[in-house]
């Protein structure tokens, strides 16, 4: 099987203050984050942020105890999940 088929096909949108709930931080410490280091986001039509399930997973498994988990190479690891060409110049 080829890489393009192990992508997810489809992510769950989370509300963005369930998002910071869930990782312990606030939805503007959010927002900084994607600003910063490109987390994935969505807004809706109506302006409300949204994060995808899968992202907060893998930063909620990156966790180890007593150290936070290293935002910019998750966020990286996630985009390159899904997009291995995505990150290309970055690197």
């Amino acid at each position: 099987m080829a890489d393009q088929d192990k992508r997810p096909q489809w992510d769950l949108l989370v509300p963005w203050s369930r998002a910071a709930e869930a990782m312990g931080v606030t939805p503007e410490q959010l927002r900084e984050w994607h600003e910063k280091y490109g987390v994935p986001a969505v807004t809706t039509p109506a302006g409300h942020w949204r994060g995808y399930r899968s992202w907060i997973d893998m930063v909620l498994r990156s966790a180890r105890p007593g150290q936070a988990p290293n935002i910019a190479d998750v966020t990286a690891r996630w985009w390159r999940e899904r997009n291995p060409d995505a990150l290309k110049e970055v690197a």
